[in-house]
């Protein structure tokens, strides 16, 4: 809270006056507000992605192409060319308040606020008017027990049941009431939206500077003169955590970098972490889609293979129907069966007849359910050669979407399981831009220019497109995986050479964890394309074997 307060501070310093110009949405919990203030563009950043909920100005441009979420259009509404008049924090706690001019449709003037709160997994992002009446917001709530937000509702602030930063009497009878040991744990307990580190630091800086002092310094960091905005990063590297200032309970062994701006720290503490969230996110939906289709594929295969499992009756329909047309002349109009000599298994067999027909269309009737069965076995064999032949497809699929670096390489890879899914015709009806190619990995080893594909896109692409028939083709034996090939326009690519390029293809392939595998490799002229994308036959084969290695920048 008493950072999150320095940035409230100096983001309306900095924002106040500014203009909202566009309005985004990256994902379902994310809110882009492209802002135009003193002669700059600039990108305030709104997450409330559970592990990682934030607020901040952000230098990442936008991703563009998403379908824009219902909040999202509700934002444009009313938010688009509004002018940003204040931003504050509500309540001493982790509550970002950002008030807004705008105009209606009837150009009348409306005030409203933008509330941000970062509340672990339940924050949100709620619209309201100036009377803090709800428009929507980002996550509607409704329950007994919580706070309804929902339109047409009012908005409450979250219950509080504990003392505000402000109040300096009370704070200091806390501080002066505990001891060095249960100094953190009392003061977050009592203490409104105070963190563990913020705790440690309150009750070292009172006992340093006085708890009157401490106070007026915690309470307006960003007026004081010690305020410098910083991560802390710990002896490994890694960041400890980003800082107003660099807490002195904190900094003894770590290493201080500094900002200019507080939004700019969290920027840097956040973006590893973020991209590393988005990409799970990402691989998580991509995924959900991948096993919906492996779950049709084999429901198709399964009944298939019954299906095919009860084949055989077929013949026997034929057989029927043979004995029963050799026996026709016996069959009396309104019989129900006739018991007739098995000429196939030399023993006697009934035959149920249907009495409301004649006994020539009885016989008809057991050539009818041959032909069926007989079309239905040869139809069961097709589907279970497709089934199949999907599901080996789609486990190249899940090896692509394991190897995705990129946001386009995710949005190549959901473009091709909506076509599996025939969705190719809603997606391009809903206004979805068309995921732009992505290209291959592209090596140089020694020399010799190779290229890896690390979906089945780029295998196409690699295989068929770059690659001619002189030069030389890799990919691992057994496994799903990358399509390598190095370039031979003048000499042939020493051994050396292909076992770099195939300690690549062997990281971008099912086989990645493995500790040595098996990479083939021919003239590209001996492999053959098969019907889907990155599917292929090949012959005339070498065999090298490799320990899988992430390719160097």
């Amino acid at each position: 809270m008493i950072t999150l307060k320095a940035f409230a501070k100096e983001t309306a310093k900095n924002f106040t006056r500014g203009r909202i110009d566009r309005i985004s949405a990256p994902s379902e919990d994310e809110i882009v507000l492209n802002i135009r203030a003193r002669g700059a563009n600039s990108a305030l950043l709104i997450s409330c992605r559970a592990g990682m909920p934030r607020i901040h100005i952000s230098d990442e441009k936008a991703r563009g192409g998403q379908i824009p979420t219902p909040f999202c259009m509700v934002l444009r509404k009313y938010l688009s060319g509004s002018q940003i008049e204040d931003v504050a924090l509500l309540n001493e706690d982790r509550i970002v308040e950002i008030s807004v001019t705008s105009r209606n449709e009837l150009n009348d003037e409306l005030k409203l606020k933008l509330i941000t709160e970062i509340m672990g997994g339940s924050s949100n992002v709620i619209l309201t008017d100036e009377n803090y009446i709800v428009i929507d917001a980002l996550r509607r709530i409704v329950g007994e027990k919580t706070r309804v937000i929902l339109p047409r509702h009012r908005y409450e602030l979250p219950q509080r049941g504990k003392i505000l930063l402000s109040e300096s009497a009370s704070v200091g009878a806390v501080i002066a009431g505990v001891t060095a040991e249960d100094a953190v744990r009392t003061l977050c307990r009592e203490i409104n939206g105070l963190s563990k580190e913020s705790a440690a630091e309150l009750y070292a800086l009172s006992a340093k500077i006085g708890a009157e002092a401490a106070l007026r310094r915690m309470n307006d960091l960003y007026g004081s003169e010690v305020y410098s905005p910083c991560v802390l990063l710990a002896p490994d590297g890694k960041p400890k955590g980003f800082y107003a200032y660099p807490y002195a309970t904190l900094k003894e062994g770590c290493v201080v970098r500094r900002y200019a701006t507080l939004s700019e720290a969290m920027e840097a503490y956040y973006s590893a972490g973020a991209a590393a969230a988005r990409k799970a996110d990402e691989t998580r939906r991509l995924i959900k889609k991948l096993k919906a289709l492996r779950t049709k594929a084999e429901r198709h295969l399964s009944e298939s293979e019954s299906v095919l499992a009860s084949s055989g009756e077929k013949e026997r329909y034929r057989e029927l129907a043979e004995i029963l047309q050799c026996n026709v002349y016996r069959v009396e109009r309104g019989s129900s069966i006739i018991i007739c000599d098995d000429f196939y298994n030399t023993r006697s067999v009934e035959i149920a007849l249907d009495p409301t027909i004649s006994p020539q269309k009885n016989v008809e009737r057991y050539f009818r359910k041959y032909s069926k069965a007989k079309g239905a076995e040869s139809y069961a064999k097709a589907e279970k050669t497709r089934s199949e032949e999907l599901l080996d497809y789609l486990m190249t699929i899940e090896t692509a979407i394991a190897n995705c670096s990129s946001e386009a390489e995710y949005a190549e890879i959901e473009a091709e399981l909506d076509a599996l899914a025939g969705k190719r015709k809603a997606a391009s009806s809903r206004g979805a831009k068309a995921p732009k190619k992505t290209p291959p990995l592209r090596l140089v080893v020694d020399g010799f220019v190779a290229y890896v594909g690390k979906n089945n896109a780029q295998n196409e692409e690699v295989t068929f497109s770059i690659a001619s028939g002189k030069d030389l083709w890799l990919h691992v034996k057994n496994y799903h995986g990358a399509h390598g090939v190095i370039l031979q326009p003048e000499s042939a690519a020493p051994l050396s050479v292909i076992r770099k390029v195939a300690e690549v293809v062997a990281y971008y392939s099912e086989a990645r964890d493995a500790a040595s595998v098996e990479v083939d490799y021919t003239l590209r002229k001996f492999v053959k394309k098969l019907g889907k994308p990155g599917l292929v036959r090949y012959t005339d084969n070498k065999t090298v074997v490799v320990k899988p290695s992430k390719p160097d920048r």
